[in-house]
């Protein structure tokens, strides 16, 4: 890492006693945090767009049109309450093979921003959108490197963190694949 930069204006006591590495500390919280909201909002979103679909393709007060309604007026209802809320996309639900899958895939989406911080890259960015044709929802997985750029998908899940998961358990294989590749070519 430099040891000096120069800014115009800019007095030394910055470039000293690792101030940089305080810096590029305190800003990658901010980042993650902001990341860790957005993320929170994209799941949200997902699960409004199925809620939305569902609503609309029933017509009418069903008893699945008024769990909706429900779920909407007790919980969430603001936009404050959603970006610090635990909602994560199960309803409320508390079977507990739901629960130790999530467990594990949620291990998936720390592990690749844990390879992503030791890399120094930038944290990957997911995108996750509703199947409205089957109620489940699908994830796909960004990363932007400075020598290479790969996108890919997860399967279809019943969560939209469980779907983010899965999209990053794929992008961890496959950075393994990647790994293993150049590992073979330089031998």
């Amino acid at each position: 890492m430099c040891s000096k930069i120069f800014f115009e204006g800019a007095t030394s006591k910055y470039n000293d006693d690792g101030q940089i590495d305080d810096f590029l500390q305190s800003i990658q919280k901010i980042r993650d945090e902001i990341l860790r909201k957005e993320s929170i909002l994209q799941e949200r979103s997902a699960q409004c767009d199925m809620d939305i679909q569902t609503l609309l393709s029933e017509g009418k007060m069903t008893p699945k049109a008024v769990s909706i309604i429900r779920k909407y007026k007790e919980t969430c209802s603001d936009m404050t309450k959603v970006t610090n809320s635990s909602c994560s996309g199960d309803g409320g639900q508390s079977i507990t093979k739901r629960k130790k899958l999530k467990v594990a895939l949620l291990r998936q989406c720390k592990e690749l921003d844990e390879i992503c911080r030791g890399a120094h890259w930038i944290l990957p960015r997911y995108t996750v959108l509703p199947s409205v044709s089957d109620g489940m929802y699908h994830a796909s997985v960004r990363l932007r490197c400075p020598d290479f750029e790969m996108s890919l998908t997860g399967g279809l899940h019943p969560t939209p963190h469980e779907a983010k998961c899965s999209a990053a358990a794929n992008m961890i294989l496959e950075l393994h694949k990647k790994a293993e590749e150049q590992e073979q070519e330089g031998t």
